[in-house]
Protein backbone atom coordinates (compact mmCIF):
# COMPACT_ATOMS: atom_id res chain seq x y z
CA UNK A 1 0.00 0.00 0.00
CA UNK A 2 2.52 2.40 0.64
CA UNK A 3 5.16 1.53 -1.88
CA UNK A 4 8.48 0.41 0.48
CA UNK A 5 10.12 -2.60 0.56
CA UNK A 6 11.92 -2.83 4.06
CA UNK A 7 13.15 -6.50 3.91
CA UNK A 8 15.57 -5.98 6.82
CA UNK A 9 12.29 -4.59 9.16
CA UNK A 10 9.80 -7.90 8.31
CA UNK A 11 12.85 -9.77 8.01
CA UNK A 12 12.94 -9.37 12.46
CA UNK A 13 9.26 -9.32 12.33
CA UNK A 14 9.68 -13.14 11.64
CA UNK A 15 9.47 -14.23 15.49
CA UNK A 16 6.39 -12.14 16.03
CA UNK A 17 4.21 -14.84 14.66
CA UNK A 18 1.70 -16.78 16.98
CA UNK A 19 2.32 -14.24 20.07
CA UNK A 20 5.88 -13.67 19.89
CA UNK A 21 7.67 -16.82 19.25
CA UNK A 22 3.75 -18.54 19.56
CA UNK A 23 3.67 -18.03 22.99
CA UNK A 24 0.08 -16.67 22.63
CA UNK A 25 0.72 -12.56 23.51
CA UNK A 26 0.05 -9.88 20.95
CA UNK A 27 -1.10 -10.98 18.00
CA UNK A 28 1.25 -10.70 15.19
CA UNK A 29 -1.34 -9.25 13.02
CA UNK A 30 -1.58 -6.77 15.61
CA UNK A 31 2.15 -5.96 15.66
CA UNK A 32 2.58 -6.13 12.15
CA UNK A 33 -0.44 -3.29 11.43
CA UNK A 34 1.24 -1.35 14.10
CA UNK A 35 4.85 -1.41 12.31
CA UNK A 36 2.47 -0.87 9.28
CA UNK A 37 1.03 2.79 10.57
CA UNK A 38 4.12 3.37 11.69
CA UNK A 39 6.08 3.21 8.14
CA UNK A 40 2.80 5.22 6.75
CA UNK A 41 4.06 8.03 8.46
CA UNK A 42 7.74 7.95 8.22
CA UNK A 43 7.77 11.18 6.74
CA UNK A 44 6.20 12.62 9.73
CA UNK A 45 8.01 10.91 12.04
CA UNK A 46 11.40 12.49 10.59
CA UNK A 47 9.95 15.47 10.58
CA UNK A 48 8.43 16.33 14.03
CA UNK A 49 10.12 13.56 16.00
CA UNK A 50 8.58 12.91 19.43
CA UNK A 51 5.41 14.77 18.77
CA UNK A 52 4.55 12.32 15.95
CA UNK A 53 5.83 9.59 17.99
CA UNK A 54 2.98 10.26 20.64
CA UNK A 55 0.31 11.06 17.46
CA UNK A 56 1.20 7.59 15.92
CA UNK A 57 1.11 5.72 19.76
CA UNK A 58 -2.21 6.96 19.54
CA UNK A 59 -3.45 6.25 15.98
CA UNK A 60 -2.05 1.89 17.20
CA UNK A 61 -3.43 2.30 20.22
CA UNK A 62 -7.21 3.14 18.33
CA UNK A 63 -5.94 0.12 15.86
CA UNK A 64 -5.81 -2.35 18.43
CA UNK A 65 -8.83 -1.24 20.00
CA UNK A 66 -10.69 -2.13 16.66
CA UNK A 67 -9.39 -4.89 16.35
CA UNK A 68 -10.45 -6.36 19.59
CA UNK A 69 -14.05 -4.90 19.53
CA UNK A 70 -13.73 -6.64 16.07
CA UNK A 71 -11.77 -10.13 16.93
CA UNK A 72 -12.84 -10.75 20.49
CA UNK A 73 -8.91 -10.22 21.66
CA UNK A 74 -5.65 -9.13 21.02
CA UNK A 75 -3.76 -11.61 22.18
CA UNK A 76 -3.26 -14.84 20.54
CA UNK A 77 -3.69 -17.16 22.91
CA UNK A 78 -7.61 -16.05 23.91
CA UNK A 79 -8.05 -16.05 19.87
CA UNK A 80 -6.55 -18.65 19.13
CA UNK A 81 -7.67 -21.17 22.07
CA UNK A 82 -4.63 -23.18 21.95
CA UNK A 83 -1.22 -23.83 23.18
CA UNK A 84 1.49 -24.00 20.52
CA UNK A 85 4.03 -25.19 22.93
CA UNK A 86 2.23 -28.80 23.05
CA UNK A 87 1.33 -31.24 20.38
CA UNK A 88 -2.29 -31.46 20.96
CA UNK A 89 -2.80 -27.13 20.51
CA UNK A 90 -0.84 -27.56 17.41
CA UNK A 91 -2.78 -30.50 15.64
CA UNK A 92 -5.89 -28.38 17.22
CA UNK A 93 -4.83 -25.35 15.57
CA UNK A 94 -4.02 -27.15 12.16
CA UNK A 95 -7.05 -29.18 12.25
CA UNK A 96 -9.78 -29.25 11.13
CA UNK A 97 -8.88 -25.89 9.70
CA UNK A 98 -11.37 -23.41 11.62
CA UNK A 99 -8.51 -21.73 13.71
CA UNK A 100 -6.05 -20.86 10.93
CA UNK A 101 -8.75 -20.53 8.53
CA UNK A 102 -9.61 -17.70 11.69
CA UNK A 103 -6.41 -16.25 11.76
CA UNK A 104 -6.74 -15.60 7.71
CA UNK A 105 -9.86 -13.65 8.10
CA UNK A 106 -8.24 -11.76 10.72
CA UNK A 107 -5.49 -10.68 8.43
CA UNK A 108 -7.71 -9.54 5.60
CA UNK A 109 -9.95 -7.36 7.94
CA UNK A 110 -6.87 -5.87 9.66
CA UNK A 111 -5.49 -5.25 6.19
CA UNK A 112 -9.07 -3.73 4.80
CA UNK A 113 -8.86 -1.75 7.87
CA UNK A 114 -5.01 -0.57 7.63
CA UNK A 115 -6.09 0.91 3.85
CA UNK A 116 -8.58 3.14 5.40
CA UNK A 117 -6.29 4.42 7.74
CA UNK A 118 -4.40 5.81 4.67
CA UNK A 119 -6.64 8.10 5.10
CA UNK A 120 -6.68 9.39 8.75
CA UNK A 121 -4.78 12.43 9.92
CA UNK A 122 -2.46 11.82 12.77
CA UNK A 123 -4.25 12.66 15.97
CA UNK A 124 -3.18 14.89 18.60
CA UNK A 125 -0.20 16.84 16.23
CA UNK A 126 -0.84 20.14 17.97
CA UNK A 127 1.18 19.33 21.05
CA UNK A 128 4.44 20.58 20.54
CA UNK A 129 7.84 18.71 21.66
CA UNK A 130 8.54 21.42 24.13
CA UNK A 131 5.68 20.13 26.56
CA UNK A 132 7.28 16.80 26.32
CA UNK A 133 10.50 15.45 27.69
CA UNK A 134 13.42 15.50 25.50
CA UNK A 135 14.69 12.16 25.46
CA UNK A 136 12.33 9.44 26.19
CA UNK A 137 12.46 6.14 27.03
CA UNK A 138 11.49 3.04 24.36
CA UNK A 139 12.30 -0.08 25.98
CA UNK A 140 12.12 -1.80 22.23
CA UNK A 141 14.63 0.38 20.99
CA UNK A 142 16.67 0.83 23.94
CA UNK A 143 17.42 -3.01 23.43
CA UNK A 144 18.22 -3.04 20.18
CA UNK A 145 20.41 -0.52 20.75
CA UNK A 146 22.41 -2.47 23.11
CA UNK A 147 22.09 -5.92 20.97
CA UNK A 148 24.05 -3.63 18.34
CA UNK A 149 26.34 -2.40 20.82
CA UNK A 150 27.58 -5.84 21.74
CA UNK A 151 27.25 -7.69 18.85
CA UNK A 152 27.30 -4.97 15.23
CA UNK A 153 23.80 -6.50 14.73
CA UNK A 154 20.91 -3.67 14.25
CA UNK A 155 18.96 -1.49 11.75
CA UNK A 156 18.40 2.08 12.31
CA UNK A 157 15.13 1.79 10.60
CA UNK A 158 13.89 -0.91 12.82
CA UNK A 159 15.25 0.95 16.14
CA UNK A 160 13.81 4.14 15.33
CA UNK A 161 10.38 2.64 15.02
CA UNK A 162 10.58 0.55 17.59
CA UNK A 163 8.56 2.61 19.82
CA UNK A 164 5.45 1.26 18.44
CA UNK A 165 6.22 -1.44 21.36
CA UNK A 166 5.61 1.39 24.03
CA UNK A 167 3.36 0.29 26.69
CA UNK A 168 3.22 -3.19 25.78
CA UNK A 169 2.82 -2.08 21.78
CA UNK A 170 0.51 1.36 21.36
CA UNK A 171 0.21 1.74 25.42
CA UNK A 172 -2.26 -0.96 25.21
CA UNK A 173 -0.91 -3.47 27.77
CA UNK A 174 0.33 -5.57 25.03
CA UNK A 175 3.78 -7.78 24.47
CA UNK A 176 6.89 -6.08 26.44
CA UNK A 177 8.78 -3.87 24.36
CA UNK A 178 12.04 -4.97 25.88
CA UNK A 179 11.21 -9.26 25.09
CA UNK A 180 10.22 -7.02 21.77
CA UNK A 181 13.23 -6.31 20.77
CA UNK A 182 15.50 -8.93 21.83
CA UNK A 183 13.44 -11.05 19.48
CA UNK A 184 13.74 -8.98 16.81
CA UNK A 185 17.38 -8.34 17.16
CA UNK A 186 18.05 -12.17 17.37
CA UNK A 187 15.77 -11.91 13.90
CA UNK A 188 17.78 -9.21 11.82
CA UNK A 189 20.21 -12.07 11.99
CA UNK A 190 17.91 -15.77 12.02
CA UNK A 191 14.82 -14.32 10.32
CA UNK A 192 13.13 -15.12 6.60
CA UNK A 193 13.95 -13.20 4.05
CA UNK A 194 10.27 -13.09 2.64
CA UNK A 195 10.85 -11.78 -0.92
CA UNK A 196 13.67 -14.00 -1.36
CA UNK A 197 12.17 -17.67 0.06
CA UNK A 198 10.20 -19.77 -1.91
CA UNK A 199 6.93 -21.24 -1.12
CA UNK A 200 8.56 -24.54 -0.45
CA UNK A 201 11.72 -23.47 2.03
CA UNK A 202 9.00 -20.86 3.48
CA UNK A 203 6.65 -24.26 4.09
CA UNK A 204 10.21 -25.98 5.73
CA UNK A 205 10.82 -23.63 7.64
CA UNK A 206 7.52 -23.15 9.16
CA UNK A 207 7.45 -26.53 9.60
CA UNK A 208 10.94 -26.82 11.51
CA UNK A 209 9.70 -24.09 13.25
CA UNK A 210 6.79 -25.55 15.03
CA UNK A 211 8.43 -28.54 15.92
CA UNK A 212 11.23 -27.13 17.47
CA UNK A 213 8.39 -25.46 19.79
CA UNK A 214 7.96 -28.93 21.03
CA UNK A 215 10.96 -29.99 21.87
CA UNK A 216 14.01 -29.59 24.48
CA UNK A 217 16.65 -29.41 21.87
CA UNK A 218 15.84 -28.22 18.48
CA UNK A 219 16.82 -29.65 15.51
CA UNK A 220 18.87 -28.19 12.68
CA UNK A 221 20.50 -25.23 12.28
CA UNK A 222 19.74 -22.44 14.43
CA UNK A 223 15.75 -21.22 13.56
CA UNK A 224 13.70 -18.42 14.66
CA UNK A 225 11.81 -20.45 17.11
CA UNK A 226 13.77 -23.17 18.15
CA UNK A 227 16.56 -19.75 19.39
CA UNK A 228 13.46 -17.80 20.50
CA UNK A 229 12.03 -20.18 22.37
CA UNK A 230 14.91 -20.34 25.33
CA UNK A 231 14.50 -16.14 25.18
CA UNK A 232 10.58 -16.04 25.86
CA UNK A 233 11.07 -18.79 28.51
CA UNK A 234 13.98 -16.96 30.37
CA UNK A 235 12.15 -13.85 30.41
CA UNK A 236 9.20 -14.78 31.66
CA UNK A 237 10.50 -16.89 34.36
CA UNK A 238 12.18 -13.52 35.30
CA UNK A 239 9.66 -11.07 34.71
CA UNK A 240 5.95 -13.43 35.67
CA UNK A 241 4.92 -12.95 32.46
CA UNK A 242 5.48 -11.48 29.27
CA UNK A 243 2.95 -9.04 28.79
CA UNK A 244 3.36 -5.00 30.13
CA UNK A 245 0.54 -4.48 32.08
CA UNK A 246 0.97 -7.92 34.13
CA UNK A 247 4.73 -7.18 34.83
CA UNK A 248 3.99 -3.28 35.58
CA UNK A 249 0.68 -3.77 37.37
CA UNK A 250 -0.43 -0.66 35.84
CA UNK A 251 -2.59 0.75 32.87
CA UNK A 252 -1.04 3.24 30.75
CA UNK A 253 -3.53 6.36 30.07
CA UNK A 254 -1.06 8.25 27.93
CA UNK A 255 2.32 8.80 26.70
CA UNK A 256 3.66 11.06 29.43
CA UNK A 257 1.94 8.73 31.96
CA UNK A 258 4.36 5.49 30.48
CA UNK A 259 7.64 7.71 30.60
CA UNK A 260 6.88 8.53 33.83
CA UNK A 261 7.05 5.00 34.25
CA UNK A 262 9.99 3.49 32.60
CA UNK A 263 12.27 6.47 33.68
CA UNK A 264 11.62 5.32 37.12
CA UNK A 265 10.93 1.92 37.06
CA UNK A 266 14.23 -0.39 38.77
CA UNK A 267 12.27 -3.28 37.43
CA UNK A 268 11.96 -2.63 33.21
CA UNK A 269 15.35 -1.41 33.73
CA UNK A 270 15.82 -4.96 34.51
CA UNK A 271 14.45 -6.27 32.09
CA UNK A 272 15.94 -4.27 29.55
CA UNK A 273 19.04 -5.28 30.12
CA UNK A 274 18.14 -8.93 30.72
CA UNK A 275 16.41 -8.81 26.90
CA UNK A 276 19.56 -7.24 26.02
CA UNK A 277 22.14 -9.92 27.26
CA UNK A 278 19.98 -12.64 26.52
CA UNK A 279 19.57 -11.57 22.91
CA UNK A 280 22.92 -10.63 22.77
CA UNK A 281 24.35 -14.03 24.04
CA UNK A 282 22.02 -15.87 21.54
CA UNK A 283 23.21 -13.93 18.68
CA UNK A 284 27.14 -14.34 19.65
CA UNK A 285 26.74 -17.97 19.65
CA UNK A 286 25.70 -18.13 16.07
CA UNK A 287 28.50 -15.07 14.67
Amino acid sequence: MIERQEDRVLKAFTGLEGGMVASGSTCGVVTGGALGLALMHDNVLKERGIAAEVAVLSLIGEYIRWFEESFGSSFCRERSGVDFYTTMGQLRYFLPGDRVGKCLWHIRGAMRQLHIYQEKDLPGMGLEPKEIQSEPIHCAQAVLRGIRDRTGIGDPLLERLSFIFDGGVGLQGGICGALAGAVMGINLLLGMDIRDTSYFQTLKAFVVGHINLLLEKPIGEPEPFGVGKSVVQRFRKEAGATECHTITEKAFSDWNNFQGHISSSDKCTGLIELATTEASNAIKRLI
